[in-house]
């Protein structure tokens, strides 16, 4: 009893002396309850290769919360990368700085736990602790695949467990950026008509200012066109530019062309060249404007699109000149010139069993069937990882959807699709009416009993539902086009059969010229839904324009009678 006592007195005063030492720190630093050396203890345990970091750890102030409890993701030099970097910038370890050594500390930390099977080419997903992305890529010398981080260092041995999270060891000291984008477009004198732009329209200054800090900091992504690109285009000097767009005389009006010019070279966010091509489109500062993008073998293309079978060649980005970290941001350089375009609203007849992946299968594009797995279809996603998205091709007489393929996509609201989203072809910004084309199938069983087909599904676009939901089991009406429009149903094949049908689903504001998000949800409905759901187009048709033609064949031809 006397030895618990004694313990327990024990525990209760250290217990005291803890809690008053803490109410005189501002600062509570709680320590690893892991049995591992954490990041300060680690470098300091390792004098062969870490003595040099280790005191500029030291002269920061910063051992302390490196050898607390944390999750961090630190690049740690060798002695070697700082002796260099030293030499570089005319130090010795004793003559730096308390606030010098913490910048440098602060470029290499992150407070994540980021393991290199994370990194990707671009920016890491956490900022550094100094404030500034750091971006990461694979590089191959004589046959070797390296790490290298921010084009500077190169992970020389990666991924070391501490107590406190990960250390990856670099064989060069990184260094921030140092100028804005503003800055460093000035400091380049083959953007001087681009510079001369940005200062008449504000921008220069929007581009020079660091605005926020940590999560909330603004970042900016500039796409600067050089005096060749400029000139190529027959505009030779800032006078000819603002005379060709500045409609308005005052390119600091907003709705100055010269004004909407510079504010489509600008994306509200820091992208690098493998953000750009991760994804299709972004928003630009232009109201509403955005610009697409993708990657053509090693070539990170702007802008080039197809629109309805028009083609339009895109800008290329000039890899060497871009991935430009800045103070405020990013700079890629454009190779030619490029600026917003009037669009009307046209039409978009879009064949959904025409996408990339299979039309790099050409022993199965218009000619066989094949399942993709989930995860296969950059554009197409869908709720169950088990199920798969079949590409059909067919020459059945019966069967008549536009050049004998279609989407095959069993639906329901247990073990088939529940969902499936599904990425459209460019709509230019405008309001439309939607039809979706499917070849109406109904398997074995009736109607609204347990184990009978029915397949009613609802539609949204861009995350709102359309006002009518549709049913892949459905045949249009045997009327007369007028007749069939009035009911919201057309042909929209020439073949005569009602089974090939055109359904009304409702009318939507596309309010950005981009790529939008359809969505087909399985609705509730007697029995568990069906398998043979053909889904053949689905046409995005301006309201003020012609509704039922042209008629697609499976031959491929429009037919427009």
């Amino acid at each position: 009893m006397k030895k618990l006592l004694s313990t327990a007195v024990t525990v209760m005063i250290g217990l005291l002396i803890m809690f008053c030492a803490n109410s005189c720190k501002k600062i509570k630093y709680v320590e690893a309850t892991t049995s591992d050396l954490n990041i300060y203890g680690y470098i300091k345990s390792n004098p062969d290769k870490y003595a040099s970091i280790t005191q500029i750890v030291e002269k920061s102030g910063y051992s302390g919360f490196l050898n607390a409890y944390g999750s961090y993701t630190m690049f740690v030099p060798t002695d070697s990368a700082v002796k260099v970097y030293l030499t570089e910038v005319n130090k010795t370890l004793s003559a730096l700085t308390e606030a010098e050594a913490q910048d440098i500390i602060k470029f290499h930390l992150l407070e994540d736990t980021l393991r290199t099977n994370v990194f990707k080419d671009g920016k890491l997903p956490t900022i550094t602790m100094y404030g500034q992305y750091l971006i990461t890529s694979i590089i191959n010398k004589s046959g070797v695949s390296s790490i290298e981080v921010n084009r500077q260092g190169v992970i020389t041995e990666p991924n070391i467990r501490t107590g406190n999270g990960i250390i990856h060891q670099i064989d060069k000291v990184l260094k921030p950026a140092s100028k804005s984008v503003s800055e460093l477009i000035a400091a380049d004198s083959k953007y001087s008509i681009f510079r001369e732009a940005l200062i008449a329209t504000g921008y220069y200054d929007t581009l020079n200012t660091i605005k926020g800090s940590g999560a909330s900091r603004r970042w900016f992504t500039v796409l600067a066109e050089t005096n060749q690109a400029l000139q190529d285009s027959g505009i030779a000097s800032f006078a000819a530019l603002r005379a060709k767009y500045s409609n308005t005389g005052n390119p600091l009006n907003p709705l100055d062309s010269l004004n909407i010019y510079i504010k489509y070279h600008i994306i509200p966010d820091a992208r690098y060249l493998a953000d750009i091509v991760s994804t299709s489109s972004h928003s630009t500062l232009a109201p509403l404007e955005v610009l697409a993008s993708k990657l053509d073998d090693v070539r990170v293309l702007i802008n080039d699109l197809d629109f309805n079978g028009v083609y339009e060649p895109g800008i290329e980005l000039d890899r060497a000149a871009s991935d430009i970290s800045a103070t405020t941001g990013v700079l890629h350089s454009a190779k030619a010139h490029f600026t917003t375009k009037l669009r009307l609203p046209t039409a978009v007849y879009w064949d959904v069993a025409d996408f990339p992946e299979v039309r790099k299968l050409p022993a199965v594009f218009r000619r066989g069937n094949f399942s993709f797995a989930y995860g296969g279809l950059k554009d197409f996603n869908w709720d169950r990882t088990t199920n798969t998205m079949d590409y059909a091709y067919t020459t059945s007489s019966s069967i008549n959807v536009f050049w004998g393929d279609y989407l095959s996509i069993p639906m329901g609201t247990t073990t088939r699709h529940n969902w499936i989203d599904m990425r459209t072809p460019i709509i230019i910004k405008g309001r439309y009416k939607v039809w979706i084309c499917y070849r109406a199938a109904k398997q074995s069983g009736t109607v609204g009993l347990p184990g009978g087909s029915n397949m009613p599904v609802q539609v949204s676009f861009d995350g709102a539902d359309l006002s009518r939901p549709f049913n892949f089991t459905e045949q249009r009406p045997n009327l007369s086009d007028g007749e069939l429009e009035a009911l919201g149903w057309k042909k929209y094949s020439p073949a005569t059969t009602q089974f090939m049908t055109g359904k009304f689903l409702g009318i939507i504001d596309v309010t950005t010229t981009d790529r939008h998000m359809i969505r087909l949800r399985a609705l509730p409905a007697s029995g568990t839904g069906q398998t043979a759901n053909w889904l053949d187009m689905i046409h995005f048709i301006p309201i003020n324009q012609h509704q039922y033609l042209p008629r697609f064949a499976v031959d491929g031809t429009l037919q427009y009678f």
